[in-house]
């Protein structure tokens, strides 16, 4: 069980429109749980120091801007250093848009492992282990040509590359490179079809210090989209995509390559009922076929043939109550193309979600459903309030192929029960959302929040939220026989053995 409270100040200044200067200090005390000696608390504190500038400029048809910040942390046993510097360029013409941006991120952090207490000691140590010292440099552009209302052409291009090294264990340090380059073209056959298609491709090497491990990755996409909206609102739509992943080792004689060839198809269908009730259904499937190259590992190659069904339902009563669910069947079969004395084996899941929602706001407002829009609300009140009931259920079974049937061997379960409340009153609001799971394992979440916007929208945000996920020493509770005593006791016990976690936001707007 881990306990943090900081406290600290923010402030942001604008001597210009286009620029602004922030700084912000916090300081920290944190109480852990020893693992290796019981009812012991590690103590640590320490501070956060950060601070960031940030400058735009804007022309009739172009914009950019530079950003920087930085930050230091430093606790008794937790310390970092972080800087990032930024830039960004657009271009906005009638037909042509050009978006470039460039990054660069540096992270120095110390490593510490907590060791047991020696011999006649009362407490566990922090043992300072290590340095990690990270650059990442990313680079990214993307140009959209629109010769016409019907076509918009689209090309992209990301590189991202990353170096990790470290003082003493160097043979852990790597760099990864990464590149994407993706074509889009979108065509409006008619004034309710659309027709997407993207092309792409990507590339990425992992280069450990330690050649063997080294990895490259490729991945080539050809995917097209059709959405007819056949009615105001209510549309059809189908996609179709392949996918071919390429694994190679280039510096361990390629033993380990793998390629994964995947085909997945989608259709999905969405309609108003009178307006307030919409039904949405998705249909999936998909055929992989997973191949080692190396004979002595073609035990492992299979196919993979997946079914997925999703339907949903969002029925709309008066212009404050609603009633959404959604449901999900999925069904995964794999095959092994050699008879090598492994069993094929099927996964299915289960599940569904029901969420009442009650909303004075009004809930259409917040919606944001471009039907439900269009129908008559009240106006948003000061004094409004949201309730949101959910239920859901997920089961997850595995199991083998024996001759001609499968033989069930896992399964789980989880149910999931949550109350979100929400009060808003003009500019101060307060929630409480409790969760609680149960089935093969369980889990307790209640979050608190309030925030307050004051003085040209500034903000300040208090968040708690306590979490269970170790139900062995708290005794069981019931109302059928409710005592005092035991009640309060109970909830001592789940204080004990919850994380909390406390969290506080100021944001100060002169």
């Amino acid at each position: 069980m881990n306990k943090t409270a900081s406290i600290g100040y923010q402030l942001s200044y604008y001597p210009l429109d286009s620029l602004q200067i922030g700084i912000f200090s916090k300081g920290i005390i944190r109480n852990e749980q020893d693992r290796y000696v019981s009812n012991n608390l590690l103590s640590s504190d320490g501070y956060w120091l950060g601070s960031n500038v940030h400058y735009s400029a804007f022309s009739q048809n172009s914009a950019g801007g530079i950003t920087a910040n930085a930050e230091r942390r430093k606790l008794n046993w937790e310390s970092y250093d972080y800087a990032n510097l930024g830039a960004n360029y657009n271009f906005s013409g009638n037909y042509f848009t050009w978006n470039c941006l460039a990054n660069y991120n540096y992270h120095n952090e110390d490593i510490y492992v907590l060791t047991s207490p020696e011999q006649d000691a009362t407490r566990s140590n922090y043992l300072h282990t290590d340095n990690q010292l990270r650059h990442n440099i990313s680079l990214s552009t993307n140009a959209q040509v629109f010769p016409n209302d019907f076509v918009q052409l689209e090309i992209r291009d990301d590189y991202n590359q990353r170096e990790t090294s470290y003082s003493n264990n160097e043979i852990r340090n790597n760099t990864d490179y990464y590149n994407l380059a993706q074509l889009s073209l979108d065509y409006q056959i008619l004034p309710g079809i659309l027709w997407q298609n993207e092309l792409a491709h990507t590339y990425a090497i992992k280069d450990y210090y330690y050649d063997l491990n080294t990895r490259n990755t490729e991945n080539r996409h050809l995917g097209s989209r059709i959405n007819w909206e056949y009615s105001e609102g209510d549309s059809l739509i189908a996609a179709y995509a392949i996918d071919l992943q390429l694994i190679k080792f280039p510096e361990d004689n390629n033993q380990w390559d793998n390629d994964l060839l995947s085909h997945n198809l989608r259709l999905g269908w969405k309609h108003y009922l009178h307006d307030r009730i919409v039904l949405g259904n998705w249909f999936g499937y998909g055929f992989s076929k997973d191949v080692y190259l190396d004979s002595l590992l073609s035990a492992n190659n299979k196919r993979i043939s997946s079914w997925k069904l999703s339907p949903e339902c969002n029925i709309l009563i008066g212009d404050r109550l609603a009633f959404f669910q959604s449901y999900q069947i999925r069904a995964d079969y794999s095959d092994y193309i050699y008879q090598t004395g492994k069993s094929n084996t099927l996964y299915r899941q289960l599940g569904f979600q029901y969420d009442l929602v009650f909303d004075t706001y009004p809930l259409i407002a917040r919606s944001l459903d471009t039907q439900w829009l269009k129908l008559p609300f009240r106006n948003s009140p000061d004094n409004a309030f949201m309730l949101d009931l959910g239920f859901a259920y997920e089961e997850n079974q595995y199991a083998q192929e024996k001759q001609n049937y499968y033989e069930l061997q896992t399964k789980n379960r989880r149910w999931t029960a949550n109350i979100d409340f929400r009060h808003d009153i003009r500019t101060f609001y307060w929630s409480i959302a409790p969760q609680y799971s149960w089935g093969t394992w369980q889990e307790l979440r209640i979050d608190f929040v309030s925030a307050c916007l004051f003085n040209n929208n500034s903000l300040l945000e208090v968040k708690l939220s306590p979490f269970i996920d170790d139900f062995t020493e708290i005794d069981s509770f019931t109302f059928a026989k409710f005592n005092a005593h035991k009640f309060f006791s109970f909830l001592k016990q789940c204080s004990e053995a919850a994380d909390w976690r406390l969290s506080t936001t100021l944001k100060l707007r002169f």
